[in-house]
């Protein structure tokens, strides 16, 4: 065997480690993804807290969120990255306008 022989063999070898590797990584993010949300159902309706602060809440929740799908869309076109991508980008969207209103910084609403 050449040396060019086992380098090409050993490509392919790591070729599929990495995507295992990737493919766990995906996993886990969309495992905490669920997590957060969750956490952030039980906060913002059992945790007293002011409007400021659930705004800025759900801007971060639905942001990441956002962020994830749309990462999942760049990387595998499917009809639901692209419907949670619009979905969570409207969102976050919405949140941020209620955010920087309730803070003063816009007076739309």
């Amino acid at each position: 065997m050449t040396k060019d022989e086992i380098l090409k063999i050993s490509r392919k070898e790591n070729s599929v480690s990495d995507e295992r590797t990737e493919y766990i990584g995906l996993k886990g993010a969309n495992f905490s993804v669920s997590i957060m949300i969750l956490l952030w159902i039980i906060l913002s309706r059992f945790t007293p807290m002011d409007q400021a602060a659930k705004y800025a809440m759900g801007l971060l929740v639905t942001a990441t969120c956002c962020y994830n799908w749309l990462y999942q869309l760049i990387r595998v076109k499917t009809k639901t990255s692209i419907f949670f991508s619009v979905l969570f980008l409207i969102a976050m969207i919405l949140y941020l306008i209620l955010f920087l209103n309730q803070n003063g910084y816009l007076h739309l609403l």
